[in-house]
């Protein structure tokens, strides 16, 4: 008989042989029981058999049968049925359970002295803080108590399935036309009502090359069955590039603008009137301008990344989707629709993320900024750009992650301008890369007659996914570079020209910020979804709109400061205004009075230099969303103050400034001595 005993990496076998003999004693035991049955008598000669053999002689090791011993192999008495049974039955429960169990036991405390062993000498010798193990899609990471560990997706070039529809020459030969089309019923439909005479293309009346003829599906090719195989194939390709122009460029034209109806006017009265018309007249972006921008965007990005998702990592870095961010995608575009925002998701092919290190664990980090550690691939010959070495830890470098991101774009505007000519010298437009720092599009618009816009300057926004769950994070949140040199106070040594030694890392160049755009989207769209459910026309984004038009930097070209204010810290005061208010005080006929208070918040917060970011360790926050605690690098920890590095001189010209705007608009008589009164700092300021 044979038994199989599993472990977690080997089986053993145990065999068990029964043999059955007949024997004969020449002096029988008179002592002996009477044999009533002949299960009695089996039992009998078994144990006279024992006493002869085992007790009464030698070992013997040979398998023959002893003298006076007969082998049975076949055995025709008759047994009693009950006996037989249960003797059975408790040899089988002993051979199969028990007896495996025994020696499970016995492998898996030998196996544990091997692991004791294993682990005493791991102990012994020097340990490194590096140390990570791939686990799926995952790995888990010997940190220190506090860091917060990473969760990657493993990148596997030779198993890559991923489809990015037709190729650029294709995609370009068949949508360059419909853009064109799609572009005149825009600007059409805009100028219609400005020109008496006949509607006219506004697009091909630029200088650049003329538009071809559309060619029409029916008609072109009749339906005989004799078509050819490449025939078929074109009108495939045709299609499918068709799909995904409606796809990616005409049904991702999300236009997120405001629209409020025409008799709302008529029934404000006042301040609230004025602001509302100075909002729809001045601070609104125009919604045809918007939409043209929007789409020219789209179209734009779609080309850069069907190039770029065909391109091999580049220094370690992979290219792997993007999506818009920023005003155009919350609504709160003001002025001109001449600058818009994508973020670049990348991806290191060559390296491992293991683990963020914040304020909680390195009190000189600043809060809001993260350090991330990262393992190198060993079998790369190479080391990679991307890591810089730091207290003996190999850390992932914002400016490296920049330059290799930059250096990537341009190489695939390079190659979507060979792939694609002469298709791409049709279009109304020229993409080229802007001279300004960080990683800028410049979109020469002076051809599209009617777009009143000469260029559009598109941030690129390369970032990396902070993955803190094996499996669903409850918000993504996205690490960046660095993009001002005011977020990080950095003494610069200066550096010897005979030095042959390069400049030593520093932590702040180590400095990672932290992007919560999509934290940003799911807030505000929460906020709107409360108004609607009050019965509410919420008046929160016109107070932005107004707010960032005032006061916050209307271009990115000039470097001068003249006191302006980001829009994101008027985002923050509006946001710590929204979650500590109810529904019902931010009706339109109340713009006013949320204007003023959000003057008034401003204005203290840049005399008592702190604004605390609303979305880290914000306790006010974080009692109305319980879900947000679970977020790693949001709670617990520091708040960090957006005017920490502000100096007296700056926060005097963002005061002067703010004056001065309400001033040159008639709009200081619509802001009020204080707070109101139904509003929770009135009260906080009373108390």
């Amino acid at each position: 008989m044979a038994v199989n005993v599993f472990n977690d990496t080997r089986f053993y076998r145990l065999n068990v042989k029964l043999d059955l003999l007949e024997c004969y004693i020449e002096e029988p035991n008179d002592r002996s029981p009477p044999i009533v049955s002949e299960w009695s008598r089996l039992g009998a000669e078994f144990s006279s058999w024992v006493r002869k053999n085992v007790l009464y002689s030698e070992t013997r090791n040979s398998d023959t049968p002893p003298s006076g011993c007969t082998s049975i192999s076949d055995y025709d008495g008759q047994i009693d049925i009950h006996s037989g049974l249960a003797l059975c039955f408790v040899l089988v429960v002993l051979t199969t359970l028990v007896t495996p169990l025994i020696i499970a036991k016995i492998l898996d405390f030998c196996d544990g002295k091997v692991v004791k062993t294993e682990i005493a000498d791991t102990h012994d010798e020097p340990s490194t803080e590096d140390q990570t193990v791939i686990v799926g899609t995952a790995q888990t990471s010997e940190t220190q108590p506090g860091n917060v560990p990473l969760y990657n997706v493993q990148y596997h070039p030779s198993h890559n399935t991923l489809v990015t529809g037709c190729d650029l020459p294709s995609f370009l030969k068949r949508t360059v036309d419909c853009l064109f089309q799609e572009l005149d019923k825009l600007l059409i439909e805009k100028n219609s009502g400005q020109s008496d005479g006949p509607l006219h293309s506004t697009v091909t009346s630029s200088v650049r090359l003329p538009r071809r003829p559309v060619l029409r599906t029916t008609g072109r090719r009749s339906s005989s069955p004799l078509r050819s195989s490449r025939d078929t194939a074109e009108d495939s390709t045709e299609t499918f590039a068709l799909r995904e122009f409606q796809q990616h460029v005409i049904y991702n034209n999300v236009c997120t603008h405001t629209l409020l109806p025409e008799s709302l006017a008529q029934s404000l009265q006042g301040d609230n009137k004025r602001l509302y018309e100075f909002c729809t007249s001045t601070c609104t972006v125009n919604f045809e301008q918007l939409t043209v921008s929007n789409f020219i965007v789209n179209y734009t990005v779609h080309l850069l990344d069907k190039v770029l998702k065909t391109m091999s990592p580049y220094h370690g870095l992979r290219y792997v989707s993007c999506s818009p961010t920023g005003s155009v995608r919350k609504g709160t575009k003001v002025g001109t629709a001449n600058q818009s925002d994508v973020s670049f998701l990348f991806q290191c092919s060559d390296i491992v993320l293991s683990s963020a290190i914040d304020n909680r664990t390195n009190s000189d980090i600043p809060p809001g900024k993260l350090v991330i550690i990262a393992v190198d691939n060993e079998n790369h010959e190479v080391p990679s750009k991307l890591l810089k070495t730091y207290k003996d830890k190999k850390c992932i470098s914002p400016q490296e992650f920049l330059n290799a991101a930059c250096e990537l774009t341009e190489i695939a505007l390079q190659k979507l301008y060979k792939e694609g000519r002469p298709m791409i010298d049709r279009l109304p437009f020229r993409i080229q890369r802007a001279s300004s720092p960080g990683l800028y599009l410049s979109l020469d618009t002076r051809n599209v007659v009617g777009f009143h816009c000469s260029d559009i300057r598109v941030q690129l926004i390369p970032s990396l996914l902070l993955s803190t769950n094996k499996w669903i994070d409850p918000v993504n949140l996205y690490a960046v570079p660095t993009w001002s040199n005011v977020d990080v106070k950095r003494k610069v040594v200066p550096r010897d020209r005979y030095a042959t030694q390069p400049l030593q890392v520093t932590s702040h160049d180590l400095y990672w910020s932290m992007s919560f755009g999509e934290l940003e989207h799911f807030f505000f769209s929460k906020m709107d979804q409360k108004c609607t459910y009050s019965g509410v026309l919420g008046c929160h984004m016109t107070v932005i709109q107004i707010l960032k038009f005032l006061f916050a930097p209307q271009s990115r070209k000039t470097l001068l400061s003249r006191g302006e204010v980001s829009s994101y810290m008027i985002e923050t005061v509006v946001s710590y205004m929204l979650v500590e208010s109810r529904a019902e005080q931010w009706t339109m006929d109340q713009i006013s009075a949320r204007v003023s208070d959000a003057v008034h918040f401003l204005k203290r917060a840049l005399q008592n230099g702190r604004l605390p970011n609303f979305y880290i360790n914000n306790p006010h926050l974080a009692d109305e969303s319980d879900f947000l605690k679970h977020v790693k690098f949001l709670f617990p920890g520091r708040q960090e103050n957006l005017l920490a590095d502000s100096s007296d001189d700056t926060v005097s010209k963002m005061l002067h400034f703010l004056d001065s705007r309400l001033t040159e608009y008639n709009l200081s008589d619509c802001v009020q001595s204080e707070y109101s009164e139904d509003m929770w700092e009135r009260r906080n300021v009373n108390n």
